[in-house]
């Protein structure tokens, strides 16, 4: 009887995390459509993914990682010459909250600039190397480097935001 109600409060716990995760899916979405400079949307989202990642784990928030992008091509942050480069993106994605991930509980500094840089390195490389493949001027990935610039900003602002809305709602969870 009592393994029974384990595994069906584990259940319920599950539904409810699934259930968070399309809620905060929703919201990534919204940002999204918003329709706020790509700098803006691109903190909120990363903050977004942080914030899942402390509130429910690894799994949801690389989940969301892999859908935010389509989210840029619903509302038009991600234009249409870009769309090749968008598992790329994804890719920055997992490798920024594998990296938050990772240093969790590592000095402020690393939290942000290690897992940001690396987002922006990825993203950076692999345009380059798009670049290079395709047989384009070398002058076209200086154009890489702002998106690079903007990338790592929007990433580590990002982490900083997510860190202090978890913080600020585990403190109210705690208070309640």
């Amino acid at each position: 009887m009592q393994n029974e109600q384990a595994t069906q409060f584990r259940g319920s716990s599950q539904l409810a995390q699934l259930s968070q995760a399309g809620i905060f899916l929703a919201v990534l979405l919204a940002v999204q459509l918003v329709g706020l400079p790509n700098p803006v949307t691109g903190t909120l989202v990363n903050a977004i993914l942080l914030f899942v990642l402390l509130q429910l784990g690894p799994r949801f928030a690389l989940m969301l990682g892999i859908l935010s992008p389509l989210g840029g091509i619903i509302s038009g942050h991600l234009p249409a010459p870009l769309y090749p480069v968008m598992p790329v993106i994804m890719a920055g994605n997992l490798l920024m909250l594998s990296c938050c991930f990772l240093l969790r509980n590592r000095h402020a500094l690393a939290r942000y600039l290690i897992p940001a840089a690396a987002k922006a390195f990825i993203i950076w490389s692999a345009g380059s190397a798009i670049v290079s493949f395709m047989q384009l001027d070398e002058a076209v990935k200086w154009l890489f480097i702002p998106v690079m610039a903007i990338q790592f900003f929007t990433a580590a602002v990002g982490i900083f935001v997510g860190e202090k809305l978890f913080a600020a709602t585990s403190r109210n969870m705690v208070k309640q």
